[in-house]
């Protein structure tokens, strides 16, 4: 993949040409198995993610690292690293090397941002990183850093008119996209650590702090979106601040989908978050559930800049994204397709996800290829669009992924799998109803606790659109064997089904009598059988 770009300066805009998650203890990488490794070394926090590269490209996370060593804190007045910022650096860096070594030494991508790329004395870091761990550190640009947190979203999420918002510890960036496709960058001295220094002095903050800061980041925001001209844009969080922000948002919600990868933030979470935080001391901010000790002090200016952004671009919500830097980095490295359909996105991260499950995706997609033939006919009358689409595609690629566990209650276990694996280009809505459809699949009567369980998710009416995807599911696998033609006329009652002979399926009328009962309970229809 090659990547042009142009420097932005000063905080200027301008234009850019153009994983089931799991943390494994370090064990030696397998012959053949290929793996990518991203050190990215920001103001706030240092992170070490190895990935297993599938033979089809797919990126698949298998071991995380994490460290503090807050480059960003106590910076001089020019902006220097301090001797126990770099001390503290250093130590990290050494840690990931040793963790690397463990592993076989993987390739290895390694960036640094705000902190180093600001500091007089950067390159002194980046030789002591070199010569006493062995790691070779990029200092990544504003735009270069942008870039690579719009591919880490555009890995996850089909994009069109979009802001990808990526706050650090040091500086913020935005990515404008048009038709998909990066268009612009600004990367704004905004960052959660670099504010809290600058502005709040007390803990907690005053509110006269609270308000400088605001009135800061509202003009900086504001003029860079003015730059890139006003749109209905839909905003995309990236970095730690924004997944944090999302964890104690689902906490307090008791939302039913713990995984913050597509949790829709919005205005009332945060109004409702500034309410919990503002006014409580950093050491008590620990106990809340989600704050991690090394954004304690610093997840105050983090809430108060995306309050800002939705405030700016005028949108009652910003979507967490999972996918960020440390994605785009290593999606570069293996040269991935970007950006992509939905689909394409939901394919790859089903097919990764069967190589880590051990669960085949071939007779899925047999399945599925039937199942969105009868959504087809079937949609206009259900009032089924996109969303139901790609819940029932993903509901028919893994209704069986759930035998790789237990084959005897399968359609549970592969409910729960298509809950919790990283499954890229769905919505949080899409991934319950899939969920639901493949539990419902084999004819088993809704939990009642579903209704409450995802009804901050779920629309009132979406348990019984899932039991018909599960439906069409079921009878897609019945008669997927046999190549099916269907016929329904408008207005029709009577869905017509021609059959190939297949002596595996025995006589032609079998099959149909299976899917008789449910066609007819679901959705009204008689079903007959009509010659081949």
């Amino acid at each position: 993949m090659t990547v042009l770009w142009e420097a932005a300066v000063g905080g200027a805009v301008e234009p850019v040409r153009p994983v089931l998650e799991s943390r494994l203890e370090s064990v030696p990488a397998r012959r053949n198995e290929r793996r990518v490794a991203v050190i990215d070394v920001g103001s706030n926090t240092a992170r070490l993610v190895v990935f297993h590269v599938s033979p089809g490209g797919y990126l698949r996370a298998v071991l995380e690292r994490k460290e503090s060593p807050r480059l960003g804190l106590g910076v001089g007045p020019d902006g220097s690293l301090s001797a126990d910022a770099m001390e503290r650096g250093v130590g990290a860096i050494d840690r990931f090397a040793r963790t690397l070594r463990d592993l076989g030494e993987p390739k290895t991508v390694g960036v640094t941002t705000s902190a180093v790329r600001d500091a007089p004395n950067g390159h002194l870091f980046l030789d002591r990183v070199r010569k006493e761990t062995g790691t070779a550190l990029r200092v990544l640009s504003g735009p270069e850093e942008a870039h690579y947190a719009y591919l880490g979203v555009a890995s996850a999420w089909e994009l069109d008119t979009d802001l990808v918002c990526d706050l650090g510890g040091g500086s913020l960036q935005i990515a404008s996209v048009r038709r998909g496709r990066l268009q612009n960058t600004v990367s704004l001295p905004l960052g959660a650590l670099r504010l809290t220094e600058r502005f709040l002095e007390h803990d907690p903050p005053k509110g006269r702090e609270i308000e400088a800061l605001q009135d800061q980041v509202r003009k900086e925001v504001g003029a860079a979106l003015d730059t890139f001209g006003r749109a209905e844009w839909r905003l995309f969080g990236v970095g730690g601040t924004v997944r944090t922000l999302a964890k104690v948002a689902i906490g307090l919600r008791d939302y039913p989908i713990s995984r913050v990868h597509g949790y829709p933030m919005r205005t009332h979470d945060l109004d409702a978050l500034g309410e919990l935080l503002l006014d409580m001391p950093s050491a008590r901010r620990g106990e809340v559930p989600g704050i991690g000790s090394d954004r304690t002090d610093v997840i105050v200016a983090g809430l108060l800049v995306f309050a800002e952004l939705l405030r700016a671009a005028g949108t009652g919500l910003v979507t967490v994204s999972g996918t960020g830097i440390r994605e785009g980095l290593a999606l570069e490295e293996v040269r991935a397709q970007l950006p992509a359909p939905a689909v394409e996105l939901l394919r790859r991260s089903v097919h990764a996800a069967s190589e880590a499950l051990a669960f085949s995706v071939e007779h899925g997609e047999a399945v599925g290829e039937v199942a969105r033939t009868l959504f087809q006919l079937l949609a206009k009358r259900m009032g089924w669009a996109d969303e139901e689409s790609m819940a029932l595609t993903v509901a028919a690629w893994m209704h069986d992924s759930g035998a790789s566990i237990d084959l005897w209650r399968h359609a549970r276990h592969s409910a729960y799998l298509i809950r919790n694996v990283p499954i890229w280009g769905l919505s949080q809505r899409e991934v319950l109803l899939a969920s639901m459809a493949a539990y419902l699949h084999e004819g088993d009567e809704p939990p009642s606790s579903w209704r409450k369980a995802y009804l901050p998710v779920v629309k009132g009416s979406d348990i019984q659109t899932a039991r018909r995807l599960g439906t069409l599911v079921y009878v897609a696998e019945t008669l997927q064997g046999a190549d099916p033609k269907f016929s329904l006329p408008e207005d029709s009652g009577i869905l017509s089904v021609g059959l190939a002979k297949n002596p595996e399926l025995g006589p032609r009328t079998k099959p149909i009598d299976k899917i008789r009962k449910p066609m007819r309970r679901e959705f009204e229809l008689e079903v007959r059988l009509r010659d081949a």
